[in-house]
């Protein structure tokens, strides 16, 4: 209709212009000042009308012709960004389908308060608030990962001698992480040889009779089969390290080999590191220095894990460094900080990595996604815990951001 009328009032206007052109020039020819002809006044004049007129109505009709183009270009965006909003849990930088998707999670351990809780109430008690209707939570990725905090023996016997804190868990409860889409545990912790080297070879093979990929080796042991296992996740091939650090040291400079060998064969680079202070929320320098080195020898993202809280990330030479993602299931109900975890899903694309920030409380034991007030103010907290540019530190507080990936 605007397209019609706008069309109209140009014709009438070039015709009318015309017209008026060819009267004032007829008669100029016949007008006189002081005696002489002027008609390069009266042609002036006539000029003069004639662009303002031309002027008038070209703006009358570029508002009229734009207005559409800029309400539709409004609708464009806008609507997009709602389907955004309705759809959180997709990353905002893609609309083509990742390579893999990767869940992460922090510390697992269902023994002690949390095997009360599973035998009162059933396992599902555990998950079924955050895994909601369907299991959504948990649809759509290709690895569902955690580390499990203790040994996986044969009915869950606990063995000879006791510790002070003495976990193990039964293939029989294990494998109902399966029905939540786990399948790759790291069990690199100072928690494996709770049940001494019987316990190390039980879940071992229990682990692999239950179909979950998993990799790391007893405390401060880097290298050997253990250490490391190449697996296919999506469309990639990820090598995948397990290492702790929690009563001494690894051997570093082999963990460095043992990383670039793994570079040398495999699409991306994931390391599992139980490491770090517990129930700090700040890194301490020496995480930072092993986790640095193993970006430097080709780790892609590293995921932390061991302090029972939360830790910042930081971002080392275009690679993450998460140094821990503090409790998923656990039973230390003493404060509200050992009962928030993190949850980080990972799409990997050709050309970069999303990362989303999922955070999660728990009650007893039964864990779901935070709230959106207390999420705001955890993610505003964990940026400041991190070692990251200003930029990204907003990204963070959104509960987003993503990484170009780096040779």
């Amino acid at each position: 209709m605007e397209y019609s009328l706008c069309c109209g009032v140009w014709v009438l206007t070039i015709i009318f212009l015309f017209k008026q052109f060819n009267m004032l020039s007829n008669l100029s020819k016949n007008v006189k000042l002081n005696g002489i002809k002027y008609h390069s006044l009266l042609l002036a004049f006539g000029a003069a009308l004639s662009v303002a007129l031309f002027l008038l109505v070209l703006g009358w009709n570029f508002g009229s012709l734009i207005r559409p183009a800029v309400e539709w270009q409004e609708q464009l965006i806008f609507g997009q960004r709602q389907e955004l909003d309705n759809f959180s849990h997709l990353p905002l930088a893609s609309v083509r389908p990742p390579q893999g998707v990767f869940l992460f999670f922090g510390d697992v351990m269902i023994d002690r308060n949390v095997g009360k809780k599973i035998k009162e109430n059933g396992f599902d008690y555990l998950l079924t608030k955050l895994a909601g209707e369907d299991k959504q939570f948990f649809q759509g990725a290709d690895l569902v990962g955690a580390n499990l905090e203790g040994a996986v023996t044969d009915g869950g016997a606990h063995y000879s001698p006791a510790v002070p804190y003495d976990f193990a868990f039964a293939p029989a409860l294990v494998v109902r992480f399966q029905d939540y889409g786990f399948n790759f545990f790291s069990i690199a912790n100072n928690h494996l040889t709770d049940q001494g080297s019987a316990g190390v070879e039980e879940t071992e093979k229990n682990l692999a009779d239950l179909g979950f990929n998993f990799v790391g080796c007893p405390d401060a042991v880097a290298g050997g089969p253990c250490s490391s296992r190449i697996i296919s996740v999506g469309d990639l091939t990820v090598g995948a390290v397990g290492l702790s650090m929690v009563y001494h040291n690894f051997d570093l400079p082999a963990a460095e080999a043992l990383v670039k060998d793994l570079k040398s064969q495999t699409d991306l680079v994931i390391v599992n590191l139980h490491w770090g202070n517990e129930y700090e929320h700040q890194f301490n320098r020496y995480q930072q220095a092993v986790g640095r080195a193993l970006i430097d020898a080709g780790a892609d993202i590293i995921i932390g894990h061991h302090p029972h809280v939360v830790q910042g990330v930081e971002v080392y030479r275009g690679r993450p460094i998460f140094y821990s993602l503090g409790n998923f299931i656990f039973d230390q109900y003493f404060s509200p900080d050992t009962q928030t975890g993190l949850a980080v899903k990972i799409n990997a694309f050709p050309e970069k990595f999303v990362f989303q920030l999922l955070p999660l409380r728990s009650s007893a034991s039964q864990v779901e996604l935070m709230p959106e007030d207390a999420k705001t103010k955890f993610l505003s907290d964990f940026a400041s815990w991190s070692a990251v540019e200003p930029a990204v530190a907003e990204r963070l507080k959104q509960g987003e951001f993503e990484f170009i990936k780096q040779n």
